[in-house]
């Protein structure tokens, strides 16, 4: 397993918000989280991107612990799209994305032409070429997302986490993000909010009260009466005649 979390839990001002979450993660597999607001998916992720320390419980990455990993040695191996991710500084958008090559740079390695080649392909795969010169204060929050996603993606990670990479963006990249995440050589965990994006990942966790209740494939955790309990919605499953993919569609308890 690449990633791994043991009895992780967290709690703020003496009041539990994450209690007793295990969950492993295969290399190369995309994780999806699921559950209501003030469910514990945005501090799962910052607790598995080491932002946050445990109050109980260890993150592994490669069977090590991600508390002894040097903080260079762990921002090779983990990029983090976080929910909300802002900047006051009198920033480029060349000037985000370059950050991501921050751990790879040294006084014996500089920066060099392939740095160039790497936030080139950063800003191409996340749609955002011609953008270079733009200014951070003069973008939309779509365009935001998608500068911190070219960002994480420039840092060449193996592990992608991604707090609900689609906020803020219109239909049109939210399908070209995920595509692209799907189709990237890299293990992905993203914390999501519409269902029906989570049945395309390879596994789900649904976390409700700070719990992981269920975790395996959409079709085994992502049940009518899972989410009926869960989310508080009744939902019935239809079929796209288009392709036979299988969507949810809710409707108010009352």
């Amino acid at each position: 397993m690449i990633l791994e979390a043991r009895n992780l839990c967290w709690s703020a001002r003496g009041r539990p918000i994450l209690a007793g979450v295990d969950l492993s993660v295969s290399e190369g597999e995309t994780l999806g989280l699921v559950g209501p607001n003030g469910s514990g998916k945005s501090t799962l992720m910052q607790l598995l991107a080491g932002i946050r320390e445990p109050s109980s419980g260890e993150v592994r990455v490669k069977g090590r612990r991600l508390a002894e990993m040097p903080r260079r040695q762990a921002a090779r191996m983990i990029a983090f799209l976080e929910q909300q991710a802002e900047t006051t500084e009198a920033i480029t958008v060349r000037d985000a994305v370059e950050l991501g090559r921050t751990p790879w740079l040294t006084p014996l390695q500089p920066w060099s032409a392939e740095d160039d080649r790497i936030v080139a392909r950063a800003l191409a795969d996340a749609d955002m070429e011609g953008f270079e010169r733009r200014s951070w204060s003069t973008l939309s929050g779509g365009e935001r997302q998608r500068v911190h996603l070219a960002r994480a993606l420039a840092q060449c990670p193996q592990i992608l986490l991604l707090d609900e990479p689609t906020n803020h963006l219109d239909i049109q990249h939210q399908l070209s993000i995920l595509g692209l995440v799907a189709r990237l050589p890299v293990t992905a965990v993203i914390a999501l909010h519409d269902l029906n994006q989570a049945l395309a990942c390879d596994r789900v966790g649904v976390l409700s009260s700070g719990r992981l209740v269920a975790l395996g494939t959409p079709e085994e955790v992502l049940t009518i009466e899972r989410v009926h309990a869960v989310f508080g919605v009744r939902v019935s499953i239809v079929t796209d005649p288009c392709d036979g993919t299988r969507l949810f569609r809710f409707r108010p308890l009352a």
